[in-house]
C-alpha cells in the first residue's frame, strides 16, 4: 500500500470522524462571532406592569406570588428583599423582578437559555468539564491531520506544487495578516 493511498484512506475517515463535531463548532462559531449584535446564550423576557401606589414596604410571600401572577411569563418565586430605596427586590428562576411600590411600578426580567445554543456554545468554549476538553483536543488533532494530508492527496497543477501552493499560502496570510495589523 503505498503512502498517498494511506493518506487518502485515513484522511476520508477522519474527515467523516470530525464532521458532526465541526458542525456544532461551526454554528456556535458563527453565533459567538456576532455576540455584539446579540446574545448567543441567553434571550431577554421583559415584562413591566403598573400598580396602583401604596406606602407599604413589607410584603409576604403570598402577596408577592399574587402580584407575579399578573405578568403574563410565570415567574417562580425564590425570595425577596427590601432595598435602601424602598423597592422590593424579587429573585425568581432565572431573573429577577423590582417593584417601586411608590410609583407602583413593576419591572420583571428573566434570562431563558437559548435552546441548544446554550449547549453548543459551551462546547465551543470547552466550559464542560475535562472530558471534553480531551474530546475537543482529540478532536484538534484529527482536524490538524485532516488539513496536513490534503495538502498532499493531489498531484500535479491542483496539488502542492501548483494551484494548491498558492492557497495554502494565501490561507497562512489572511490570519497573520489580522494579527500583525489589527490585534495589538
Amino acid at each position: 500500500m503505498n503512502i498517498r493511498k494511506s493518506l487518502r484512506t485515513l484522511h476520508r475517515d477522519f474527515g467523516y470522524l470530525v464532521v458532526g463535531i465541526t458542525f456544532v463548532y461551526t454554528v456556535s462559531g458563527i453565533a459567538l462571532n456576532h455576540r455584539t449584535d446579540w446574545n448567543p446564550h441567553y434571550t431577554l423576557v421583559s415584562e413591566d406592569l403598573t400598580l396602583p401606589s401604596s406606602t407599604q414596604t413589607i410584603f409576604s410571600q403570598d402577596e408577592i406570588n399574587a402580584m407575579l401572577k399578573k405578568f403574563d411569563y410565570q415567574a417562580v418565586y425564590k425570595k425577596h428583599f427590601v432595598t435602601r430605596n424602598n423597592e422590593i427586590k424579587i429573585f425568581v428562576e432565572e431573573g429577577t423582578v423590582m417593584y417601586n411600590p411608590e410609583q407602583g411600578k413593576v419591572e420583571l426580567e428573566i434570562l431563558k437559555k437559548r435552546p441548544f445554543f446554550f449547549q453548543i456554545n459551551k462546547i465551543h468554549l470547552a466550559q464542560t468539564g475535562q472530558l471534553w476538553i480531551w474530546i475537543s483536543d482529540i478532536m484538534a488533532v484529527f482536524l490538524l491531520f485532516v488539513a496536513i494530508s490534503g495538502l498532499f492527496l493531489l498531484k500535479g497543477k491542483f496539488g502542492l506544487k501548483g494551484r494548491g501552493l498558492w492557497l495554502t499560502a494565501i490561507g497562512i496570510v489572511i490570519p497573520l495578516a489580522i494579527i500583525l495589523f489589527y490585534i495589538n
